[in-house]
């Protein structure tokens, strides 16, 4: 059943949404798998924040005009999907690419990140690699409350062996048995 123009115009507008908000945008093809493999990509991507959806090629391309994902345009051909996260680009990729070593069929094409850089599949790969946000606070936390954590052990070793030799030598009877 075809659309009307005002479906098709509500349809942009989500797409249109999607490219104002998502921190990062991967476009895969979903040719060669299996309606269940779709949907357990889509519940291994929606863990992580990630959002999935078909698009058509078309609509997509009207919602990418004026805006950065236009450097997009010639991603969008044969059946595509949009994978897009809202913070971070770093989860998105890496699901991708975990389903894609599995799932030989799904095509990673091209992405962007930060409204600003175009990576082909190599690229996506490439930002799989990288450390994750949790990943990275946890090194932030870490190199931070690492040298903390060493100035308070450092200033109490003293305070500490004075109390062992003190019981030491209350245990010997050095102290004050005269």
């Amino acid at each position: 059943m075809a659309r009307t123009r005002e479906e098709n115009n509500a349809i942009v507008d989500e797409i249109a949404a999607v490219f104002e908000e998502a921190n990062s945008i991967y476009l895969v093809s979903l040719t060669g798998l299996t309606s269940n493999e779709i949907n357990s990509l889509r519940a291994d991507l929606r863990k992580s924040g990630t959002m999935m959806r078909v698009v058509k090629n078309r609509l997509a391309r009207r919602a990418a005009s004026g805006r950065a994902a236009e450097k997009l345009d010639e991603s969008f051909r044969g059946p595509t999907a949009m994978v897009y996260h809202r913070e971070e680009p770093i989860s998105a990729a890496k699901g991708l690419v975990a389903f894609a070593k599995d799932h030989p069929n799904l095509e990673l094409r091209a992405g962007l990140i930060e409204g600003r850089d175009v990576v082909d599949s190599a690229g996506i790969e490439a930002v799989s690699k990288l450390p994750g946000l949790d990943d990275t606070r946890a090194m932030i936390l870490s190199a931070i409350n690492g040298p903390a954590t060493m100035l308070a052990r450092l200033l109490n070793t003293p305070a500490t062996q004075l109390a062992r030799v003190v019981d030491e030598a209350g245990k010997a009877g050095a102290l004050g048995n005269e």
